[in-house]
């Protein structure tokens, strides 16, 4: 049990209520231009801006897996985040929406993302559908846009993905300062390539359009440069800052400089077999694995590591090397940044949260033959000149004893490491198996500074209600749990279904004509149950078992899509 401590006086000490604004319909961009004082006066939002409010910073790691950190039981040099989780509160139950896109629309509005938007590769069923939009819908306001009208300074730094015209970049919806890959994934280095060398993607700063980049461009030390350099051309001022440092490390192409994989040479010759076996025990001595789960077993379509040729494990091995040292500079880089806010006295009042956007990313190296153009040889992997991942086989450790990876509503696929760091009222090294999400992040944030979401609506428009709850009680000691014993929470990802309330977890995976979901074929196609409290890893169906509860969670799923307009889509 966590004890409580009566702290939140600690935090703000009154409220900005934001309501209703003109019905003038604006972007959040020039809407929040106004300033502060003015904007009360003509749209009746009231402000108290108070330097004791907190910074707030969020770290997201792409595609990184629930076991690569240390603190999780990962052997991946990463001391910096492990100082920061293990003087804060480690999260043991965070749920991420299973891919990229959607767990950022979630991010930004503290909503389902089936109501924000950010969906990605729609089906012909759901195309021009509410909610299915490919980008950050206008349904919901972004919170960064209400920190700003409260006199936060914001800034974005990293991957975006939320839509890619000019109404939707970062300072669209609220960002002072933003520097922002537009595209899922692009190349670590200057050259923007994409799945080709023919192929780029795009960067947009402030709004706009970059048409290269620096020469000694390397995505986590630009983006952290990016941050640290926005904070500091506006501490003079005094105000508080909200950032988010959107990492697209480790997320392929897995690309690193020589020398710092040249640190991993050799540390995963025993294979993945051996890595997911050591990660688990490790995290089960730490405690944020529980110690009776049992992992589920290796996969049809990864094979036995003592079937490979010397060859290619030799190959194998190195793409984990290369993705061990896109997470060490990525830890760096915290670093970093964290020593920049000790040097500037920003550290003890500055807010930290750390989340992975989704499982680690179980993708086929060739990504159904569209990699094509690169040199791939053994001497050139990791290069800026080569295209790599490092497939299902060592996903499989990085998700300890979970059951598949990204894009999939398992655990695999939606539970990643989190934890909150806060100095000024956080305990130290405490570790929370509380059930939160993404959706949470939004309403932490705006009860951090004391602003209230506008419920009935914003800029004349009507808006989704937040649906995550607030994790500041459960970070400060006031509360051992955010949501009620029998919460109700849901999951759509490709048509990958599932329903949780409570530990219990009803699941259905979808079979498709594509290869990587003709994977799941033994299981496709029909309801799942589990008890996540004793099975997190899923290995024990027992919807034959429990006919009952299996109806029960039937029920609440059809509740679930109703009330968030859910369309499963038709599979072509």
């Amino acid at each position: 049990m966590r004890k409580n401590y009566n702290s939140m006086a600690l935090i703000c000490a009154s409220a900005i209520l934001l309501t209703a604004c003109d019905s003038g319909v604006q972007t959040e961009a020039q809407q929040v231009e106004t300033p502060v004082e003015s904007m009360a006066a003509d749209s009746g939002v009231s402000s108290v801006v108070e330097n004791s409010r907190p910074n707030i910073l969020l770290i997201v790691a792409d595609d990184l897996g629930y076991t690569d950190l240390g603190v999780y039981g990962g052997e991946i040099n990463t001391p910096n985040l492990d100082q920061l989780a293990n003087d804060g509160l480690i999260l043991t139950d965070f749920h991420n929406q299973a891919v990229c896109a959607p767990t950022r629309a979630a991010i930004l509005s503290g909503t389902d993302n089936h109501n924000a938007g950010g969906a990605m590769h729609q089906a012909p069923n759901q195309r021009g559908v509410a909610g299915y939009e490919s980008q950050l819908n206008e349904d919901v306001v972004a919170f960064p846009a209400l920190l700003k009208q409260s006199g936060y300074n914001t800034y974005w730094a990293g991957k975006w993905h939320l839509g890619d015209e000019r109404h939707q970049t970062p300072d669209a919806r609220g960002f002072d300062r933003s520097f922002a890959l537009m595209d899922g994934y692009a190349s670590h280095y200057s050259d923007s390539t994409r799945e080709s060398p023919d192929a780029y993607s795009t960067y947009v700063e402030d709004g706009n359009k970059l048409e290269e980049l620096p020469e000694d461009f390397y995505s986590s030390n630009y983006y952290t440069d990016y941050i640290i350099d926005a904070i500091d051309k506006d501490s003079a001022r005094g105000e508080p800052w909200f950032a988010f440092l959107g990492f697209t490390a480790p997320h392929w192409p897995l690309q690193a400089p020589d020398a710092e994989i040249a640190k991993y040479k050799g540390y995963y010759d025993e294979g993945y077999e051996v890595l997911r076996e050591n990660r688990i025990a490790k995290g089960k001595e730490l405690g944020v694995i529980p110690a009776e789960a049992e992992m589920y077993p290796r996969l049809e379509r990864v094979a036995a590591w003592d079937t490979l040729s010397d060859e290619e494990k030799a190959i194998s091995s190195k793409e984990m090397e290369i993705y061990a040292a896109m997470v060490d500079v990525l830890d760096q880089n915290v670093g970093r940044l964290i020593d920049y806010l000790k040097a500037t006295g920003q550290y003890e009042n500055t807010f930290i949260v750390f989340i992975s956007d989704n499982g680690a990313e179980g993708s086929d190296r060739e990504f159904g033959g569209t990699v094509t153009g690169w040199d791939n040889s053994f001497d050139n992997m990791g290069r800026v000149n080569s295209y790599i991942y490092y497939g299902a086989e060592w996903a499989s450790a990085g998700v300890g004893v979970s059951r598949y990876y990204k894009s999939l509503s398992t655990e695999g696929g939606t539970h990643g490491p989190a934890f909150i760091h806060y100095p000024e009222v956080s305990k130290k090294g405490e570790i929370s198996d509380t059930f939160t999400s993404v959706v949470d992040l939004a309403p932490t944030f705006l009860e951090l500074a004391g602003v209230e979401h506008p419920k009935f609506g914003y800029n004349g428009r009507p808006l989704q209600p937040l649906q995550g709850k607030s994790l500041l009680p459960l970070a400060i000691g006031d509360a051992d749990a955010v949501r009620a014993d029998d919460f109700i929470f849901g999951w759509e990802v490709f048509g990958h279904l599932a329903i949780r309330k409570g530990d219990w977890k009803l699941l259905r995976l979808t079979s498709t004509p594509s290869e990587r979901r003709q994977a799941l074929a033994e299981r496709a196609d029909k309801w799942e149950l589990f008890d996540l409290s004793v099975d997190p890893g899923e290995t024990n169906d027992l919807s034959i078992e429990f006919p009952d509860k299996v109806a029960e969670l039937q029920a609440a799923w059809q509740e679930y899509s109703s009330t968030h307009g859910l369309i499963v889509p038709i599979m072509d």
